[in-house]
């Protein structure tokens, strides 16, 4: 257990589940705990969570102030993930972070509760809660907001739950002690106009990671377009295999796929576009979980990261790992990540259901060199302060902000 003194700040962070971007968000807050001093963390897990890599590297590295705490598993939801089912889920959620932050409070004091993915786990529980946690004051992150987004300018499809989903921010707004509602969307403050809703980067730090270009193993010549971080049927590898077999996409363009492959994805890596790019050396698999530096030797030798992800209007980490490394993006034109590439000029975009008009970007891409040095130089500039250190000192200073805005 970490040492503490009485005026050390103590931390419950909830984050139970360990995939993807999340324990890489709780890392940059535990660095910036450490520069900061007079902190420490318990972080609340599941299970299932405890001895997974990104967990046990936390434990490795920021031992000296952070404790588990491991809670059960909410009973799964069973059918499909429309509002009930996530409202249920996020009940389940709610209920053990309530009870795991009550049994550290009976253990000693607990100064702030902070949930990094907190529309994930708590956006509808906490809505109808004004004091979660008794007095003790509490932050999240949004990671993926969708009611205002049309508003902003993006495009995207009109759905009924937007109106229940804008009711939830609204009411998560008035809890009495929630401190600061951080965003990784920046459009989230200023359609909402609330003092508690702060806009944060969402983070990366690869540019600062060794990287090899030979790392992928394709010719010199080649064009290269990533798809990378868990490969399923979300990111459509589907048609961007098809679209990269198309006989106006020329042939030194190869598609490397980096990151776990999910095994409803068997049919379509073993289909027929497949087959043809692999007899054609021009399909790349790493069908695993990479290091930072693989990952930036990923990016390093891409020259067009897939950014084409129908049905998913959020920000994307892949997106903000291709600005600083300045690698131009195909992207689907509805959603913030296609939104924020015409904005800023960071590549080009497609519809979701149009894929004469993805196939017609892709070979663009693929055929421009200056095209797409220019739309790299433009996401290096607009993602340069999109760091950890950036976002794990914005986040921790809410931790010992004394008073909540109105």
């Amino acid at each position: 257990m970490p040492i503490s003194s009485p005026s050390t700040h103590h931390i419950a962070l909830f984050e139970p589940d360990p995939s993807g971007h999340r324990m890489v968000f709780v890392r940059y807050i535990l660095e910036a705990m450490v520069r900061r001093g007079d902190m420490r963390a318990t972080l609340i897990l599941f299970p299932k969570a405890t001895h997974a890599p990104q967990v046990e590297a936390l434990r490795n590295t920021y031992g000296s102030i952070l404790d588990i705490h491991v809670v059960k598993e909410p009973d799964p939801v069973r059918g499909p993930m429309a509002l009930s089912g996530k409202l249920s889920r996020q009940l389940g959620h709610a209920r053990r972070l309530r009870e795991a932050v009550a049994r550290l409070q009976e253990k000693g004091r607990v100064d702030h509760v902070h949930i990094p993915f907190a529309d994930d786990y708590a956006l509808f529980p906490f809505a109808m809660r004004r004091r979660p946690f008794g007095e003790t004051p509490w932050s999240g992150i949004a990671i993926r907001p969708r009611f205002h987004l049309a508003r902003a300018g993006a495009v995207v499809p009109a759905r009924p739950e937007d109106r229940v989903e804008a009711w939830a921010y609204r009411g998560l707004l008035r809890s009495r002690t929630l401190q600061t509602l951080f965003s990784i969307d920046p459009f989230l403050a200023e359609q909402v106009s609330n003092p508690r809703v702060q806009t944060v980067c969402d983070p990366t730090d690869i540019i600062r990671r060794k990287s090899r270009r030979d790392w992928l193993q394709a010719d010199p010549d080649a064009t290269v377009i990533l798809a990378y971080g868990h490969v399923d049927h979300r990111k459509a590898i589907d048609r961007l295999l098809s679209a990269a077999c198309a006989p106006e996409v020329p042939s030194s363009l190869v598609v490397a796929l980096v990151g776990v492959q999910d095994p409803a994805m068997q049919s379509v890596m073993e289909g027929p576009a497949a087959a043809i790019l692999r007899s054609q050396g021009r399909l790349i698999e790493v069908a695993r979980h990479v290091d930072a530096d693989e990952e930036a030797s990923a990016f390093a030798r891409a020259d067009i990261v897939w950014c084409y992800y129908p049905g998913s209007y959020c920000s994307s980490g892949a997106m903000v790992r291709a600005g600083q490394m300045g690698r131009s993006l195909l992207a689907t034109e509805e959603g913030l990540v296609g939104h924020l590439t015409r904005l800023h000029g960071l590549g080009l975009t497609a519809p979701e259901r149009d894929d004469a008009a993805l196939t017609r970007r892709l070979a663009q891409l693929a055929h421009d060199a200056s095209l797409r040095a220019r739309f790299g130089a433009a996401g290096a500039q607009y993602f340069a302060a999109a760091t950890g250190e950036a976002f794990g000192e914005l986040i921790v200073e809410a931790f010992v902000r004394r008073e909540i805005a109105a």
